[in-house]
């Protein structure tokens, strides 16, 4: 089987909806899928109000930080209904949009003049706006020809426009998900850019490590997964698709895992249930 245990809609920094990912999960057969939206689990219940032949993971994408570094940790097969993951989901949708005005706010106080209701006027359906969104605004208006290049300039973590998330620790959040029934597994390891650190966050209470991942190279999978085994920790994977312009995976279905190079993290799954 074809599953992919990463991915991104409008409820967060995504392109697509819900709808439109099970969609493409079906025609490209993708048997088993995960919603995982940054700090966000509202288009979960979208996502299962529509028939399907994809078995459906819950499934999130939670912010932390770790000495300096944004720090991903994914959250799976966890009661989206507990209080702690409601309470946490309830104040990162405040401080969002409270940053991503803020930015704007930043952007014209440096030239770039754009405006809060032209970002919504371009992405009518988008549940909670993210910098890619800011950026294809700035695109838009010719500050820029893509969003890497924005994300290097205007909206670097060093320029002025620039408004950090609101982070939690490391282990706050692996208590949140282990509070509310689920597996906490590290995001993409490769994009910490510090091995050291990747060692000293899988010495916290960690599930598992996402070894398969759009972004890491046959090297990167053979570290991690070297990594993953000398700890006991499951394996998992999957695309991190946005839908992006011009970022890879262009579509849902280019980059997948065989559910073969994830058993242990099926079979926890299959037990949690």
């Amino acid at each position: 089987m074809l599953v992919d245990f990463h991915m991104h809609s409008t409820f967060s920094d995504g392109v697509e909806t819900p709808q439109s990912l099970l969609q493409h999960a079906m025609e490209h057969n993708i048997s088993i899928m995960a919603l995982t939206d940054h700090d966000e689990i509202d288009g979960i219940d979208e996502l299962l109000s529509q028939p399907s032949i994809v078995k459906i993971i819950t499934g999130c994408e939670f912010s932390g930080h770790y000495k300096g570094k944004d720090i991903h940790i994914l959250g799976y097969n966890f009661d989206r209904r507990h209080r702690g993951i409601c309470e946490f989901i309830d104040f990162f949708k405040n401080k969002r949009k409270s940053r991503i005005i803020e930015i704007i706010n930043r952007c014209n106080e440096h030239g770039y003049h754009i405006s809060f209701e032209e970002l919504q006027k371009l992405y009518p359906h988008t549940k909670a706006y993210g910098r890619p969104h800011v950026a294809q605004l700035l695109i838009n208006h010719g500050y820029a020809t893509d969003v890497q290049t924005v994300f290097s300039t205007i909206l670097s973590s060093k320029s002025p426009c620039y408004v950090p998330k609101v982070k939690l620790s490391v282990p706050e959040i692996i208590d949140i998900i282990h509070n509310a029934n689920g597996l906490a597994i590290m995001a993409h390891p490769k994009l910490i850019n510090n091995d050291t650190y990747v060692e000293e966050l899988l010495e916290f209470d960690f599930d598992g490590v996402e070894v398969y991942h759009s972004k890491h190279t046959k090297d990167d999978i053979d570290k991690y997964l070297t990594l993953a085994n000398q700890r006991s920790l499951v394996v998992t994977g999957g695309s991190d698709y946005h839908g992006i312009p011009n970022r890879y995976p262009h579509f849902l279905g280019e980059f997948t895992v065989r559910s073969e190079q994830l058993t242990d993290f099926l079979g926890r799954i299959s037990e949690n249930v």
